[in-house]
C-alpha cells in the first residue's frame, strides 16, 4: 500500500491528470451502459407482465361490458385481487377499457363508463393530468373526454392556455367535446395564439362531432387576439352563417395579412351561398392545409441520457487534450 502511494505521489501532474480523466471517462461509459441495460430489462419485464395479464383483462372487461358485471363480483377472484393492487396492472386495465369504449355504443359503453367510475380509474387519469410530462397530461385528458367526464372540465380548462402546442389542442378539442360548440365561448378572452396546426385540428374535430345546436360565431370576430379572428371566420365560413356578412366585408380592409386574406375568402363563399350556390364545407379546410405550419418536433430524449452523452463527450475532449499535451508539448 505504501508502494502504490509512493509511486502515485511521484507522478507528474499531467500524469496524474491523465489518470483521472481515464478513470472519469470509464466511469462515465460504464453508468451509460447500465442505464442502459437496466431500462431495457424493465421494458422487457413489463412486456412479460403484460402478457401475461392481457388474457385475464379481456376476459374480464368483457365480463363488465356484455354481462354487466361490478366491482363486487370481482371480489373473489384472487388473481384480481393480487393485481389490482399494482400500478402497471391498472394502467393496462385503464388502456384496454378505453379501446374497448372506442369499439361500442349504447348500454355497453354506458357499462364500460360505470366500470370506470366504480373502479375509480378516474383518479388514475387525474393524476396522469397531475404529470409534469406534457404527453401523459395528454393522454389523462383524452381519457376523461373519451368518457364523457364533464365535471373535468374546468380542470382541462387549465390547459387551454398551455405553452405546448399538442396540449393546448388536446385540451381545448376535449373541451369542444365535453361542453358542445358552447365550450369555444372560452376564445372570447383568448390571449394565446391560435396556430394554423391548432385550428385545423379542431375544425377536423367538429366537423366529425355530431352537433346538435350551432351557436352564433360572431363574437370572435370582435375578438382582439388576431388568431382567433382567423379562426372565427373559418368557422363563420364552415356553418355558412351569413348574416355576418358586413363584419366580413370590413375586415378585408385590416392591415393583418391572414385576417385581410381569410376575411376574403370567407366573403366569396358566404356571398356565393347567400346567392344560393352551393359551397361544400371541405373548402375551408383546404384553404388552412395551405397555410398550415408544421409544428414543432418534442424532444424524445430524456434530460438524463442527454447529460450523459455530453458529459461522456467532454470527457473524451479532455482525454484528447491531454494526450496531446503530453505527447507534444515537449
Amino acid at each position: 500500500m505504501k508502494g502504490f502511494w509512493k509511486y502515485f505521489t511521484d507522478l507528474r501532474d499531467i500524469e496524474i491528470f491523465l489518470i483521472l480523466c481515464i478513470l472519469l471517462f470509464s466511469f462515465t461509459i460504464i453508468l451509460f451502459v447500465s442505464l442502459i441495460i437496466t431500462s431495457r430489462l424493465n421494458k422487457i419485464r413489463k412486456e412479460i407482465y403484460r402478457k401475461k395479464n392481457t388474457a385475464h383483462i379481456n376476459q374480464t372487461l368483457f365480463s363488465i361490458a356484455f354481462d354487466g358485471a361490478t366491482l363486487q363480483d370481482f371480489q373473489n377472484d384472487p388473481l384480481f385481487k393480487r393485481n389490482w393492487r399494482r400500478k402497471l396492472y391498472k394502467r393496462q386495465f385503464l388502456k384496454e377499457l378505453i379501446k374497448l369504449h372506442r369499439l361500442y355504443g349504447g348500454e355497453i359503453a354506458l357499462n364500460i363508463r360505470k366500470c370506470y367510475t366504480d373502479f375509480r380509474l378516474i383518479q388514475l387519469s387525474y393524476s396522469k393530468i397531475r404529470s409534469r410530462r406534457w404527453e401523459i397530461k395528454c393522454a389523462g385528458i383524452q381519457e376523461l373526454g373519451e368518457m364523457e367526464i364533464k365535471k373535468a372540465v374546468p380542470i382541462i380548462l387549465e390547459y387551454t392556455r398551455s405553452n405546448n402546442d399538442t396540449l393546448k389542442m388536446v385540451a381545448l378539442i376535449e373541451v369542444i367535446h365535453l361542453s358542445g360548440l358552447k365550450g369555444l365561448t372560452l376564445l372570447e378572452n383568448y390571449t394565446e395564439p391560435l396556430n394554423d396546426w391548432i385550428q385545423l385540428n379542431l375544425l377536423e374535430s367538429i366537423k366529425e362531432a355530431n352537433i346538435s345546436e350551432v351557436p352564433d360565431f360572431g363574437y370572435l370576430l370582435k375578438s382582439t387576439n388576431d388568431t382567433i379572428v382567423v379562426f372565427g371566420l373559418r368557422l363563420v365560413t364552415l356553418f355558412h352563417q351569413s348574416q355576418h356578412l358586413t363584419t366580413v366585408k370590413s375586415l378585408r380592409n385590416t392591415p393583418f395579412r391572414k385576417i385581410n386574406m381569410q376575411a376574403g375568402i370567407a366573403y366569396h363563399q358566404l356571398s356565393a351561398t347567400s346567392a344560393g350556390k352551393t359551397i361544400e364545407r371541405e373548402n375551408t379546410l383546404l384553404q388552412i392545409h395551405r397555410e398550415i405550419n408544421k409544428p414543432q418536433q418534442e424532444n424524445s430524449y430524456s434530460n438524463k441520457a442527454l447529460l450523459i452523452v455530453l458529459f461522456s463527450a467532454f470527457s473524451m475532449l479532455c482525454i484528447i487534450i491531454s494526450v496531446y499535451v503530453f505527447f507534444y508539448s515537449s
